[in-house]
C-alpha cells in the first residue's frame, strides 16, 4: 500500500509539474520593442504608446493569441536588444534595408513611405534640389539619417530621437529635417513656421524579429496577411492619415 501511495504521489507531482510548466508558456509576455517619438506611426498618449503601429501590434496579438508590453527605447538600440533577445519584436516605423536584414528577419511590408525634407520658413530651402551642403537633423541609426548622408556636402546632426531633431530645426541650429511623409504632415500641422521642401523615393515598412524567431515570424507574417488583405491595415493608414 505504500508503495502505491508513493507511486501515486509521484503521478500527482508529475502532472502538477507539467502543468505548471504549460500554464507558464501559455503566459509569456512578448516584449515589444519601439521608438514612441515618430507620430503618427507610435508616439505616447496619457502614458501609453499609441499610433499606428501599436494599433498594428494590437489587433496582431489579438489574432496570435499572445499578450505583450512595451519597450520605449532609442532607436538605435532597437536591433541590438533584438539580437540579445531582450526584445522579442520590433515596431519602429522602420525601414527594410539589406545592413538591417543581414542582423534581423523583417516581416512582409505594411506600407511604403516617402522620406520628407522639412525646413524653416526664416531660413527657406526651395527644393530638395538646393540642400547641398545644408545641416540636417536626422535620429540616429535611421535611413533618415543615411539619405541625408547621402546629400553632397551635406552635415548631419544625429539625435536619439526625431524630438530633439525638431526643436534644433524650430531653433534654427539645423537647415533641415529628413522624416516620413506622414511624420512630416503631422509636424506641420503642429508646427506653422515649418515648411516642406520636397521628397525622396519611399520606403517600405516592416517588423522586425531575432534571426532565430523564425515560428514566431511566420504566425506574425500570417495574420499580417489577412489584416492586409481585410482591410484593417488600410482602415488604421486611413485612421492616421499614412
Amino acid at each position: 500500500m505504500k508503495k502505491l501511495l508513493f507511486m501515486l504521489s509521484l503521478a500527482f507531482i508529475f502532472v502538477a509539474c507539467g502543468g505548471s510548466s504549460e500554464k507558464k508558456q501559455e503566459e509569456k509576455v512578448y516584449i515589444i520593442g519601439t521608438n514612441a517619438e515618430y507620430p503618427p506611426f507610435e508616439y505616447i498618449e496619457n502614458g501609453k504608446v499609441c499610433g499606428l503601429d501599436a494599433d498594428i501590434i494590437e489587433e496582431a496579438t489579438k489574432r496570435m493569441e499572445i499578450k505583450y508590453q512595451w519597450s520605449n527605447i532609442n532607436f538605435d538600440g532597437l536591433i541590438p536588444a533584438l539580437q540579445t533577445k531582450k526584445l522579442d519584436i520590433v515596431i519602429a516605423g522602420m525601414s527594410i534595408t539589406p545592413e538591417r536584414a543581414k542582423s534581423v528577419n523583417f516581416s512582409m511590408p505594411y506600407l511604403v513611405s516617402k522620406v520628407a525634407f522639412l525646413g524653416n520658413k526664416s531660413n527657406p530651402i526651395s527644393g530638395v534640389e538646393n540642400l547641398v551642403g545644408k545641416t540636417f537633423g536626422a535620429e540616429l541609426g535611421t535611413t533618415k539619417e543615411a539619405s541625408a548622408r547621402k546629400i553632397k556636402d551635406s552635415k548631419v546632426v544625429p539625435f536619439a530621437g526625431n524630438t530633439a531633431a525638431l526643436i534644433a530645426l524650430k531653433s534654427q541650429k539645423v537647415d533641415a529635417i529628413v522624416v516620413d511623409e506622414s511624420v512630416a504632415n503631422s509636424y506641420l500641422n503642429g508646427n506653422p513656421e515649418l515648411m516642406l521642401i520636397g521628397f525622396q523615393e519611399g520606403e517600405p515598412k516592416a517588423v522586425a524579429f531575432n534571426k532565430e524567431d523564425a515560428e514566431l515570424l511566420e504566425k506574425f507574417n500570417k495574420v499580417l496577411k489577412e489584416m492586409l488583405e481585410d482591410g484593417t491595415i488600410d482602415n488604421l493608414r486611413k485612421k492616421y492619415g499614412v
